[in-house]
């Protein structure tokens, strides 16, 4: 790694310090330096009446009116910078003040005649101690030797824990790298995956022992294709049979003995069924009977319904059909009323039409229409308390 020489990083210091002070000269002074208070000025914001009796009203306007014009002097509107740079170069003159206050007393108890010479022998053996020469210290390594170290430090440790040496540089490299993260995640997940299966399959197997130990001695199915039978009877191989494991999609068997969800068409598929028993042989018949008891028994354990209850199929089918029945009386009570109450606003409607007609027609021949009964109270009346012709207007 090519080392910077210390001219460009000077001058990068330069530019950066540069662009610092050009920000600094941005903010005022009073927000960035901090004021220094008197303690005048504290109890200010309790004391308000304080300026009043302590000065005039006179000397409260001439020193506001010199605080304006000293805010508006140019000369007293200086930067951030200018007043850092004021107060560097008042430390400095106040350091070689104490400088010189110190050496004039050590010139004057060198003057004194009382002085004793042990302390003049001192004085002279650390002068000659000062003005000897300083020892040279010992040489520091450069910093390519300390970085060589620093790496070679980095690959011992990198090698310990046995970590790639380091990143990858060009494009196929990392590619590389990406392909090779990704495989060992792909195997971490196959492997994860792997052992969670066994788990399970040892956990189904454990259960479906304890089943087969409960059932105790069972009768042999027929099967439809026979076993083969060894080939030789030098085959001394133990046969070994595994009890299948259902898919988590759902169990064949209860695929089997599903039926529809209509009663009456449940009663007809178990009829069917129940002839195709009674056509087979009797073992057969015997076997299939055993086996299908089995199996909804292990159907039902496992939270399923088994309809094949013939009894159950006709009460609920009846209950269906009473059901049908009553919706279609209220539906048919929905119609009728629906069917009246469209007929009365017909009716209403075709009464008002022809009343509306007839009116018409009695203001066209100009007959008026009959008065109708008075109600009791003072409608209809002109006046209030007069005659019936006191409330018009004279001709």
């Amino acid at each position: 790694m090519p080392i910077t020489p210390s001219s460009e990083l000077l001058a990068s210091l330069e530019r950066h310090n540069q662009v610092f002070e050009n920000l600094l000269q941005l903010i005022p002074a009073k927000y960035y330096l901090v004021q220094e208070r008197n303690d005048d000025d504290v109890g200010s914001k309790y004391q308000k009446n304080k300026k009043k009796q302590v000065a005039p009203k006179q000397a409260i306007k001439e020193a506001t009116r010199k605080a304006r014009r000293d805010k508006l002097d140019p000369a007293n509107n200086k930067t951030v910078l200018e007043i850092q740079k004021e107060a560097v170069g008042l430390t400095s003159a106040s350091s070689k003040q104490k400088g010189k206050q110190k050496a004039g007393p050590e010139s004057d108890d060198s003057d004194d005649p009382d002085v004793d010479m042990t302390d003049l022998s001192d004085g002279s053996g650390s002068d000659e101690d000062e003005s000897s020469p300083p020892k040279p210290m010992q040489a520091q390594e450069s910093i390519s030797t300390l970085r060589s170290k620093l790496h070679a430090r980095i690959d011992n440790l990198k090698r310990d824990r046995s970590a790639p040496t380091g990143e990858p540089g060009s494009r196929d490299e990392l590619l590389e790298e990406q392909r090779r993260k990704r495989s060992l995640l792909r195997e971490n997940r196959r492997q994860a995956t792997r052992e969670r299966k066994k788990k399970e399959n040892k956990d189904k197997s454990k259960k479906g022992g304890v089943q087969d130990r409960d059932k105790g001695h069972s009768v042999k199915t027929q099967l439809i294709v026979p076993d083969p039978m060894p080939n030789g009877s030098g085959n001394n191989t133990t046969n070994v049979a595994f009890s299948s494991v259902p898919a988590a999609g759902g169990s064949s068997k209860a695929k089997k003995y599903t039926t529809v969800a209509d009663p009456r068409s449940a009663l007809n598929q178990l009829a069917s069924r129940n002839e195709k028993l009674a056509s087979m042989p009797t073992e057969k018949r015997e076997a299939v009977e055993e086996r299908s008891r089995w199996d909804k028994a292990e159907i039902r354990a496992e939270g399923g319904k088994v309809h094949d209850d013939a009894a159950r199929l006709k009460k609920a089918a009846k209950r269906k059909e009473k059901e049908k029945l009553k919706s279609k009386v209220e539906w048919n009570k929905r119609k009728e009323t629906l069917a009246a109450s469209m007929a009365a606003k017909q009716k209403k409607r075709t009464d008002n039409i022809a009343q509306r007609n007839e009116r018409r027609n009695d203001a066209r021949k100009g007959i008026k229409p009959k008065a109708g009964k008075a109600r009791p109270g003072f409608e209809g009346k002109r006046t209030f308390g007069g005659k019936k012709g006191a409330g018009k207007p004279g001709k």
